[in-house]
C-alpha cells in the first residue's frame, strides 16, 4: 500500500467535522481519509493543537559553507571549467549536479559565452577616449557606413562559462573572435537615426 501525505486543509476539515460532534470514523468517511490516519491526525491535533506536518530533518547536506565557497572560487578562477572537473577538485568529491545546484544558489549559472572582436589594450583605450569625447553628439543626425569582410564558418562550437547575470560582459566571460576562414564575403552597409 502506498503512503500519501494529506494536505493541511484536508486535515483541518477532518478536525472541524470531529469538533462538530461527529465520530472519528464518520469524519474519516466524510473526508475520504483512512480511519488509522484520521485517528493519528486527531491525536496529534489534541496533543499539539495543530495539523501541520512537523519539519523533517532530511539528509544532512554534503556541502559545508567552506566547501561551497571553494566551489565558487574554482568556478570564478576558471569560468570555462566544467562542473564535473570542479566536483573532482574538491574534497569530498561532488557530482556535477551538486556543483551546479550550489552554484545556482549563489546565482552562478552556465551560459554560452558572448563573442566579441579581439581588441588590444591600446585599441580599447582609444575607443573609450573617442566615446567620451563624442558623448554629447546628436547621433540621430549621423549616418554610419562601413565595409568589411565577413568570414564564414566559425571553427568553434559553443563555449560555456559560469557567471552571474551582471558579469556577462566581464573580460573572462567573453570569447574573442578572430578573422580566420577560407570563405569570405565583402559586405557594405549604412545605418542612421530616424
Amino acid at each position: 500500500m502506498t503512503r500519501i501525505q494529506h494536505d493541511t486543509p484536508k486535515k483541518n476539515r477532518l478536525v472541524g467535522v470531529i469538533q462538530a460532534r461527529k465520530t472519528i470514523a464518520q469524519a474519516a468517511e466524510l473526508i475520504d481519509m483512512p480511519l488509522g490516519t484520521a485517528k493519528g491526525v486527531w491525536a496529534r491535533f489534541r496533543k499539539t493543537g495543530s495539523t501541520k506536518n512537523r519539519p523533517r530533518s532530511g539528509r544532512p547536506s554534503k556541502v559545508s559553507d567552506s566547501l561551497r565557497r571553494q566551489v565558487v572560487r574554482l568556478a570564478r578562477k576558471d569560468r570555462k571549467m566544467p562542473f564535473r572537473e570542479i566536483g573532482n577538485l574538491v574534497e569530498p568529491q561532488l557530482s556535477a549536479t551538486t556543483v551546479g545546484d550550489h552554484l545556482a544558489q549563489e546565482n552562478y549559472h552556465r551560459r554560452v559565452a558572448r563573442k566579441v572582436v579581439l581588441l588590444k589594450k591600446t585599441q580599447k583605450v582609444k575607443r573609450l577616449a573617442w566615446a567620451r569625447t563624442h558623448r554629447g553628439q546628436d547621433w540621430e543626425k549621423v549616418i554610419w557606413s562601413d565595409e568589411s569582410y565577413v568570414y564564414i564558418g566559425d571553427p568553434k562550437g559553443r563555449v560555456w562559462v559560469t557567471h552571474r547575470p551582471e558579469e556577462e560582459w566581464e573580460e573572462d566571460c567573453l570569447i574573442p573572435t578572430f578573422k580566420q576562414s577560407s570563405i569570405r564575403v565583402m559586405v557594405w552597409a549604412r545605418s542612421g537615426g530616424a
